[in-house]
């Protein structure tokens, strides 16, 4: 039995939390949770080929996300969704994609890659997506997937590491800057009236 499960074993009620498992924050809302949690291992690898259809099926759910959050945003696949553009970033070279499994099930995925924009004076790490599925979100999966990024950039060499935030996502607002990343600029947006 998990040692939190054995301290806590007569306050395992719903809606209790128990922090500390393995750095995994975890509500307890039935005792199949209560089973959950004793299996729960996050395991956190670089994706392979045959992980592509997961990591679309993740990256489609994002833009879906993105879409109900940014009006600007097609709810429609994009070209950041399309197999062969996460293909190409699986396969390597200055990319990488990062997935999490639970129980051999993949649940969450982080992508980015290596540039030299025109102004910066070394390599630039950029995060072009961090996602977890909503039912395995506030566990401490997107902490380990940017962590796991975080490590492939520097072995890298890159100089900084960027990501786009949207304002209101207070959740990866909180991530990110609980792991150094500070605000630099922000992004405004005029909307023309009748389009």
């Amino acid at each position: 039995m998990h040692p939190c499960i054995r301290q806590f074993g007569r306050c395992l009620t719903k809606g209790f939390i128990i922090s500390n498992v393995k750095g995994v924050v975890f509500t307890v809302t039935s005792k199949q949770d209560i089973t959950e949690l004793v299996q729960f291992k996050v395991h956190v690898r670089r994706a392979k080929e045959e992980d592509l259809q997961e990591v679309v099926r993740l990256a489609r759910e994002l833009g879906r996300d993105e879409s109900v959050r940014d009006s600007m945003i097609s709810a429609s696949p994009s070209e950041f969704q399309n197999p062969e553009w996460i293909l190409k970033n699986i396969r390597g070279g200055n990319a990488a994609v990062f997935v999490a499994e639970v129980s051999g099930r993949i649940v969450g995925y982080s992508l980015g890659w290596i540039s030299q924009p025109w102004a910066y004076k070394g390599k630039r790490g950029y995060i072009c997506d961090c996602f977890v599925e909503r039912s395995y979100r506030g566990r401490g999966i997107g902490r380990m997937l940017v962590k796991q990024i975080l490590e492939w950039f520097i072995s890298n060499g890159v100089e900084c590491v960027e990501a786009d935030v949207y304002s209101d996502n207070i959740q990866s607002l909180r991530l990110f800057k609980s792991l150094g990343f500070k605000e630099i600029f922000k992004r405004l947006r005029f909307m023309v009236k009748g389009r």
